[in-house]
């Protein structure tokens, strides 16, 4: 009935875990506001959150204990993030985290989807090239001006840059995927709700070169 926000009670998160929820949350908002059944009211939503996101993540993370501004800007950011994804379902990074974090593996959701977001940003913005140059904006990068698939194409490296600063793992293999995992992985993954909603319409095979790359 009532969420209680209070940035205090999250001083002491350190920093990876501060890091890797982080990016669950720009995941929410992204994959929220990018998909085939975004509505008309989740993009003020998600992409506020995303702005806040770029502009408090790393403070979050390399200052968390002492900043309360970013750590109540990342509270926020969460919240927004969560409300706009709410009715519209995610996309291939929230497909593939599931079953990641199941079975043997057990790889943490949040570190899951830091690592693949950004593949899967690659794989989708040539999808939908306007609302990823909507997010480049958000995350503030120079796209006024651009043709839409020239600023779509600045969300990825953003993200991963964004991702690189404050300390997400360059890949999964350290979480224990190996090659003999991606077929059973990529099995379950193609079940999800969030596969059909995607921006992009995606085979297995494309979906298992995704995580081919995460590894």
């Amino acid at each position: 009935t009532v969420a209680l926000c209070d940035p205090d009670l999250t001083t002491g998160l350190p920093p990876p875990l501060t890091a890797s929820t982080g990016m669950v949350a720009v995941a929410h908002a992204l994959e929220g506001y990018t998909n085939k059944a975004c509505q008309s009211i989740s993009p003020a939503l998600a992409l506020k959150a995303i702005e806040l996101i770029g502009r408090h993540l790393r403070g979050a993370v390399l200052n968390g204990g002492r900043d309360l501004e970013s750590r109540s800007a990342m509270m926020l950011a969460s919240t927004m993030a969560g409300m706009a994804m709410n009715s519209t379902r995610l996309g291939l990074a929230h497909a593939l985290a599931m079953p990641l974090g199941s079975w043997d593996l057990k790889i943490p959701h949040s570190v899951a989807i830091a690592v693949t977001l950004p593949l899967v940003m690659e794989f989708n913005y040539c999808a939908a090239p306007e609302r990823f140059a909507a997010v480049a904006r958000a995350l503030g990068e120079p796209v006024d001006g651009c043709p839409a698939p020239s600023g779509a194409s600045r969300a990825p490296s953003a993200v991963a840059q964004l991702a690189n600063d404050i300390g997400i793992p360059k890949g999964l293999s350290t979480y224990g995927l190996t090659e003999r995992h991606v077929p059973q992985v990529i099995d379950e993954a193609m079940k999800s709700g969030n596969v059909p909603v995607n921006p992009r319409s995606t085979s297995k095979e494309q979906l298992a070169e995704i995580l081919r790359r995460a590894i």
